[in-house]
């Protein structure tokens, strides 16, 4: 009866999946790498990057928490819209037109530190990787 109720009790437990890294953490920490360059904004639509930062397997393990669909024209995903949504609601990001498609990185130095310190230690590296590509990618320096 024991082991019954265990694989029971696991079969149940594994409904409740919890990822390691979601979106928004991400996000909070690769804006915390954007700012640390001394970078305060960037353009809106950042999911077609980070699609085609998925596809790149050394950094697929930061990305994998995050789903992706296309239109046939470009890259979108709710997850990373969820995520901007609340860094914009606590006060992290703004914006400065919802026209002009900016994103305003709004973290104090303290703040960064706290975010990259706080992330987990093993995805850290990759996530400053996928910032620093993003700032070369877009001639940002």
């Amino acid at each position: 009866m024991a082991s019954t109720i265990n694989n029971d009790m696991k079969e149940y437990l594994s409904n409740f999946y919890i990822p390691k890294l979601t979106a928004y953490e991400f996000l909070k920490c690769f804006f915390a790498f954007l700012k640390k360059g001394n970078h305060t904004e960037i353009e809106r639509d950042i999911s077609d990057f980070l699609y085609a930062q998925k596809q790149i397997e050394q950094n697929s393990i930061v990305l994998k928490e995050i789903k992706f669909r296309s239109n046939g024209i470009y890259w979108y995903s709710n997850d990373v819209e969820d995520a901007l949504f609340n860094l914009q609601n606590g006060g992290l990001l703004g914006k400065m037109n919802p026209s002009f498609g900016i994103i305003l990185i709004k973290y104090t130095d303290e703040e960064v530190e706290k975010i990259i310190s706080d992330a987990p230690a093993d995805y850290v590296s990759v996530i400053e990787k996928i910032a620093k590509t993003y700032i070369n990618k877009n001639d940002l320096n």
